[in-house]
């Protein structure tokens, strides 16, 4: 549906990426920059409400602010998946985008007509459907992760035109955990990675994510970063298998 969108953005990191170091927290890459749209919320992800919403009624651009919905709308998901892809949006993190504003910026600056994330993760904190969680969506060029997988982006992660996850609100953090938490209820053995971890060519999220979701939940990929580039997002009965064979339990 966005391959030729994913293509041209993956195509202005390759441009950008020319003798530039690995990934780290402290790097910072240009990016377009446009006039900041400054949004005013009120509401933040809870976690102490009831589910107000049917999976099957969800639609792009509902807001999920409570873990009983996020887990309903996880636990909805008729495709097995068996990991989660972190990204950020490559926008300012002034501009307090949601679905259209992106939808909005990405054609504006990219030429893309679609954002292929399922989840956006709002600077108040409150997670956005992106995506349809039962679609299959072209959110990297390493296709081989697209059949089996979920993808989330922080909305923002740039300041001044440089990538910065830092800039990312605590409320955003804070729903990322939450998001992470609630994954690996429902897949204990889950496999979390940042876009760069699966693409070799990618920037994004700004941060280590295997290493994050280690000291945070004590969690360890399954497979290496290089065995996820060869193999891509595999089955729930070979991820099993592959746990065995490096001694998990």
């Amino acid at each position: 549906m966005v391959e030729q969108d994913l293509d041209l953005l993956e195509k202005n990191d390759d441009i950008e990426s020319t003798n530039n170091p690995p990934p780290d927290t402290s790097f910072r890459r240009r990016s377009y920059i446009i006039d900041p749209s400054v949004k005013d919320y009120t509401t933040s992800f809870e976690f102490d409400k009831n589910p107000v919403f049917k999976p099957s009624e969800v639609s792009e651009g509902d807001y999920i602010e409570t873990s009983e919905e996020l887990e309903t709308y996880l636990r909805s998901c008729y495709r097995e998946y068996t990991e989660v892809v972190v990204y950020n949006t490559k926008t300012d993190y002034r501009q307090k985008f949601e679905r259209q504003d992106l939808i909005n910026w990405y054609r504006e600056n990219f030429d893309a007509s679609e954002v292929p994330f399922h989840f956006l993760i709002l600077q108040d904190g409150r997670i956005q459907v992106c995506q349809n969680i039962n679609t299959v969506t072209n959110h990297t060029t390493a296709t081989n992760h697209l059949d089996r997988s979920i993808s989330i982006a922080f909305v923002g992660g740039f300041k001044n035109g440089y990538q910065d996850i830092d800039t990312c609100s605590p409320a955003q953090w804070k729903t990322f955990s939450k998001f992470l938490k609630m994954f690996y209820t429902i897949l204990p053995g889950g496999q979390v990675w940042g876009h760069s971890d699966i693409n070799d060519k990618a920037f994004d999220p700004g941060f280590n994510v295997v290493s994050y979701v280690e000291k945070a939940f004590g969690s360890r990929n399954t497979l290496t970063v290089d065995q996820a580039r060869r193999l891509g997002a595999v089955s729930v009965e070979r991820l099993i298998d592959l746990s065995r064979a490096r001694g998990f339990r």
